[in-house]
């Protein structure tokens, strides 16, 4: 018939037409391996390993669990790119199951309420704050590796991380290998819990943004473009303005540099995982008396057997290494206007107070001795304890915090031991 003919065409350009008005209303199409994909298993096991929370688990492929699975994805060596393709569901439902399995439930890959009942079980067990979430300090009690590598696809993404973090000084220069190993995982947390972050050692856009931020601030300061990248033009533009204010020009934006740049270095205490059990505090002192030197001992051992919980959380600050934050604890029990948490300020102290004894020579009660190589950044200089006594035979007591994970006595012989710098209080 003729109208069958001519109307073929006219039917085609309305279904066309009717496809394309439905594209524009409902978006782009999903990609295949997303839209393969369990949306809610997948956001499940995301939220079970705390790589998102709980109230992320809604069905919708958004950017926030693309974000959790580009996280995952750098944890286990996989290619970053945020989707959930068959290889990252496969390393992602075992990881699950590794949990399942230290929990002694069915592990059957999906991060259910059974699981999360389970693991509450497992951590209360274990005395970890019982949230059923599979997080850092949890999956470390399991002794599950949290963090294989970054992977070939995440390699780039992990160097610009690590050039930064060496950049700031919290982690050492031969660490930028592109591998987000345990050295890496240490200075996200110490960076974290400068900056008032979540403490799980996982450079997720929060962290990655507030690294970012601070090194851009260090750029402005030091007169160079503000791209966010701590290269080599950035280290040397930072050895001159630290040449040009009298500090040690190596480059590293370290406390110093930072202070004397007016960069805060610490925005406050972080609280591993989100949950309860922060740092900070007030450590009951008995009364003191005597001396300056006297009180400074007096508070350092009534310390003893004081000891950190979670991820470095402490008494006497952030949760981070600690060492430093109990050493001029004691100082300002006896009224000595000090606080740092670095242990290479206290031999800028000595040496701008004029109290750093020459070559760790006549060490006295109250005195800070230093350990490491100098007192750049936190690579060279890496503990600090308080002096409890000189003995005759060269050897002293120290009691330390951060040591073995708590406060305690030690004795040994200073050059030995790699100490670098004793300094005393001012005025004592």
């Amino acid at each position: 018939m003729p109208g069958r003919a001519g109307g073929a065409p006219v039917t085609s350009l309305v279904l066309a037409l009717a496809a394309v008005l439905l594209g524009l209303l409902l978006g782009p199409a999903a990609p295949q391996a997303q839209a393969a994909t369990d949306v809610r298993l997948l956001q499940r096991d995301l939220a079970g390993l705390s790589y998102a929370p709980l109230s992320a688990v809604d069905g919708v492929y958004g950017s926030q669990t693309t974000a959790s699975v580009r996280h995952f994805q750098s944890d286990n060596g996989l290619d970053v790119d945020g989707d959930a393709g068959p290889a990252t569901m496969s390393a992602l439902t075992a990881k699950v199951k590794q949990v399942q399995s230290k929990a002694g439930t069915s592990a059957d890959g999906d991060y259910g309420s059974g699981t999360l009942g389970a693991v509450k079980s497992y951590q209360s067990a274990h005395g970890l704050d019982a949230d059923g979430i599979a997080g850092p300090l949890t999956m470390g009690a399991m002794n599950i590796d949290r963090i294989t590598s970054s992977g070939t696809g995440a390699s780039s993404d992990t160097k610009l991380l690590q050039r930064n973090l060496v950049g700031l000084g919290y982690l050492a220069a031969g660490g930028v290998d592109g591998v987000y190993g345990p050295a890496t995982k240490d200075a996200v947390l110490s960076f974290q819990s400068d900056n008032a972050l979540d403490v799980d050692g996982i450079a997720g856009p929060q962290t990655d943004a507030a690294l970012t931020a601070k090194v851009k601030q260090v750029q402005s300061k030091a007169g160079t473009p503000a791209d966010g990248d701590y290269g080599t033009a950035t280290l040397g533009a930072v050895k001159s303005y630290q040449s040009a204010h009298g500090l040690d020009a190596d480059g590293i934006a370290g406390p110093r540099t930072m202070a004397a740049m007016g960069i805060a270095r610490e925005l406050g205490g972080g609280n591993p995982g989100g949950g309860s059990g922060g740092s900070g505090g007030t450590p009951s002192v008995p009364p003191l008396s005597g001396s300056a030197r006297d009180k400074i001992v007096q508070a350092a051992g009534s310390q003893l057997g004081v000891h950190e919980w979670g991820n470095n959380c402490n008494p006497y600050g952030p949760c981070e290494a600690w060492c430093a934050l109990f050493a001029s604890w004691t100082w300002r029990q006896a009224g000595v206007n000090f606080s740092t948490a670095f242990s290479g300020d206290f031999y800028y102290y000595g040496r701008d107070h004029g109290t750093l004894h020459s070559g760790l020579s006549n060490p006295q009660p109250g005195d800070a001795i230093v350990f490491g190589s100098g007192p750049q950044n936190t690579s060279t200089s890496v503990h600090v304890g308080i002096i409890e006594k000189a003995n005759a035979d060269g050897t002293v007591d120290t009691i330390e915090g951060n040591s073995d994970d708590q406060v305690m006595r030690r004795h040994f012989s200073p050059a030995a031991r790699g100490a670098y710098a004793i300094v005393s209080p001012a005025g004592a």
